[in-house]
């Protein structure tokens, strides 16, 4: 063992002596003495850290033969990578080398055999089809990359042709490599596509592309459409100019034998109507799109058609979701859908459990009943359209952007409440056109309701023309919903006692929302079980960041263990502003 004090010069160490001659040359020996030592002591840690390093090398590659995944069985190990595709972070993922899938099966050798024999993990095919190369301007409909689409619309129009023909064949070979993959499995179907005639390209023989743009998007389109017997689930959105020369032809023209496994179709296509159409000449989709007759199909969405809804081949008396997107495009002409045309179709869909619509001004009325989910946007009936309905099983309600005009007793959102508040237990509204007291008066007949989330749609403001409204989201409006104690009970009346979870896209309040919140855990927490526990708060606060909710009420006492709590601030503004051109060390 080595002891630093065993030194002739022990007594000289750390001071001020001079030592002699002789000293100096024993010094220099001891020096040389240690040097030799401790060289030898440093060759000897390196090799001792080979040795550790190939130890831990050896721990880590025995440990992983330990690892419990690999012991799964091949059925499990399968669900789990169908669960994980499935996942509703994944429902979007496209079909590149990053989509789960792929990934999954360049793990290790097992998994990828595992993958390339699982189906499911290939039968989501998610098609959004390249710009057609056009004239250079930036951005595009189909790509929210508007950076990107600015670069390519700068480059030539050889190249740009090439570039796209080059992305169509990419995603036409990954397309053949997913079919035979997914084997005979259902597929689901995600295609959106813009028409070439309809970006403004015009093909000639001397450009870049070996054939015309219409005829490659056909081909794209003959591979979907090949394989439409499998079809369980399709979104399709596409847009054109005329129909005749469309390269989206035959999607319109599957008939309902086609696609014998279809069970829910969104269907979206906008293209431009003759002057003066006929009944026998309406662009799709229309009487003659026979996907919509598909035997199985239960849940259907629709955006704006110029045909009635009654002409259309739909099997309405079997549908259990239906949406409808009615508002017209400011171009396209498309037929306006109102109250009278809602009560119409709804009458024939007996079996209706979800309903989304978007509505347009003006209807005539008639009954209708069933659903237990029902969303209506932009302009919402009023009390007459609310009397002829008949609506025992609804328990969600959705008013998300109701741009109807609000007046003291006279509110739309209002009506629905009175007449179906005490079943509703999911309600989502908007609070902006609504005054304090009536957003009040809208929770105290709330008796059952579970979930709430009061949008703010501010385009409410332009439609209510002279209405004076105040903004009911504050402090005031939260203490109606707070329960108070005496002798250690709740005492008093309070909005929504069932409520267990809360959204306020805009709030202003924070001392107002920690009280809400400790109040609501305490009653329940007291053994009151007329009150709900609350289990989860989103608040986007309008105001920076004052208060920390979530530590003061840990230090009040309360329990907020299975809370889930999202706050969200603006940022604060700094007093000192950066120069905008200034380097990375100004300040």
């Amino acid at each position: 063992m080595f002891d630093p004090a065993c030194t002739p010069f022990l007594e000289h160490l750390d001071t001020n002596y001079a030592p002699s001659d002789d000293e100096v040359l024993e010094i220099r020996s001891l020096i040389q003495e240690n040097d030799e030592a401790l060289a030898e002591l440093i060759a000897h840690m390196k090799a001792l850290e080979v040795v550790q390093t190939a130890r831990i090398y050896f721990r880590e590659r025995h440990s992983a033969l330990l690892s419990p995944i690999k012991r799964l069985p091949d059925d499990i190990l399968s669900a789990l990578f169908v669960a994980m595709v499935a996942h509703p972070s994944q429902r979007h993922a496209r079909m590149t080398n990053n989509h789960p899938a792929v990934i999954l099966s360049h793990v290790c050798r097992r998994w990828r055999q595992l993958a390339l024999n699982t189906p499911t993990l290939w039968n989501k095919l998610t098609i959004h089809s390249p710009p057609t190369p056009t004239a250079p301007t930036p951005g595009n409909i189909l790509t929210s990359d508007a950076s990107r689409s600015l670069i390519i619309a700068q480059l030539p129009e050889v190249d740009r042709c090439r570039r796209w023909e080059r992305e169509l064949e990419l995603i036409k070979t990954t397309v053949h490599v997913w079919l035979k993959r997914s084997k005979g499995s259902d597929l689901f179907i995600q295609f959106q596509a813009a028409d070439p005639i309809a970006t403004g390209h015009r093909y000639h023989p001397q450009s870049a592309m070996k054939s015309p743009p219409a005829a490659t998007v056909s081909s794209l389109v003959d591979i979907i459409c090949n394989v439409s017997s499998r079809w369980k689930e399709a979104t399709i959105r596409l847009t054109g100019s005329g129909f005749e020369k469309s390269a989206f032809r035959r999607i319109f023209e599957l008939r309902e034998d086609d696609v014998p496994h279809l069970q829910r179709l969104a269907l979206s296509a906008t293209f431009a109507i003759a002057l003066g159409p006929t009944g026998d000449h309406l662009p799709p989709p229309n009487q003659d799109t026979g996907i919509l007759g598909a035997r199985l199909l239960s849940s259907l969405s629709l955006g704006p058609t110029f045909a009635a809804f009654n002409t259309l081949p739909v099997r309405w008396r079997q549908l259990t979701n239906l949406q409808i997107h009615g508002l017209p495009s400011i171009t396209n002409g498309a037929k306006a859908f109102g109250f009278s045309e809602a009560l119409a179709l709804l009458r024939a869909c007996p079996q209706l459990v979800a309903c989304d619509l978007t509505f347009n001004v003006g209807a005539s009325n008639g009954g209708m009943s069933g659903g237990r989910s029902l969303t209506l946007r932009h302009f919402v009936p009023n009390h007459d359209f609310i009397a002829l309905l008949f609506l025992p099983s609804l328990k969600a309600l959705s008013l998300p952007n109701d741009l109807g005009p609000s007046s003291p007793g006279h509110s739309a959102t209002e009506a629905w409440l009175e007449a179906f508040g005490h079943q509703l237990t999911d309600v989502h509204l908007n609070a902006y056109n609504l005054t304090q007291s009536g957003l009040l008066r809208c929770m105290n007949l709330l008796l059952n309701v579970v979930s709430l989330r009061l949008a703010h749609n501010i385009a409410a403001l332009f439609l209510a023309a002279g209405v004076n409204l105040e903004t009911p989201l504050d402090g005031d409006f939260l203490r109606r919903l707070t329960p108070s104690f005496g002798e250690g009970n709740v005492e008093g009346w309070h909005c929504c006692p069932k409520l267990e979870a809360i959204e306020l896209p805009i709030f202003a309040g924070e001392e107002a929302l920690f009280q809400f919140i400790a109040q609501r855990r305490r009653a329940h927490s007291s053994g009151n079980l007329t009150i709900a526990r609350l289990r989860k708060v989103t608040v986007k606060f309008e105001t920076v960041k004052e208060l920390d909710i979530a530590n003061a009420l840990r230090e009040d006492g309360v329990d907020i263990s299975d809370l889930a709590l999202k706050l969200t601030y603006p940022l604060r503004i700094p007093l000192r502003q950066r120069a905008p051109f200034g380097d990375d060390g100004s300040d």
